[in-house]
């Protein structure tokens, strides 16, 4: 019986691998001096925008009445109103019109809202409400 030692053509192809791959991973590695790094500001913008998984969803239109809609919804203290207006390219002022009116109704019920306004080519508008508020449970209490 005769057993190689540890070294083979196998091993040495395992080191070679493994120093290309080095070679390569170190060549893409960028200067950290010119990666952009976003400011706490840009940061918290960015995560007051992301939308929640809607828990009710109402479209304007017909006989449908937001605030009697809202009144139904048993919102809680975490939940928020989202008025998304999507709108045709060169409409952003009506649409944000529409949106302004929309929160203010929502406003005006005594709940919190939000507007979201983009561009799309299937313009509609709705309102939804999801558990995202960015504020909730941020109060510190006064334990004395």
């Amino acid at each position: 019986m005769s057993i190689r030692g540890l070294t083979g053509w196998q091993t040495s192809l395992a080191d070679l691998s493994l120093i290309l791959f080095a070679v390569v991973a170190a060549s893409y590695r960028g200067d950290p001096a010119e990666e952009a790094v976003p400011r706490p500001e840009e940061v918290e913008q960015a995560l007051d925008v992301a939308l929640g998984q809607p828990m009710a969803v109402f479209r304007p239109g017909g006989d449908a009445d937001l605030t009697r809609w809202l009144a139904a919804q048993n919102m809680d203290e975490g939940a928020l109103a989202t008025v998304i207006v999507r709108h045709r390219p060169g409409s952003a002022a009506r649409a944000a019109s529409e949106a302004a009116h929309l929160a203010d109704e929502i406003e005006r019920a005594g709940h919190h809202a939000r507007l979201v306004v983009e561009t799309s080519a299937s313009p509609e508008i709705l309102v939804t409400i999801a558990h995202d508020r960015t504020d909730y449970g941020t109060e510190i209490a006064d334990t004395r």
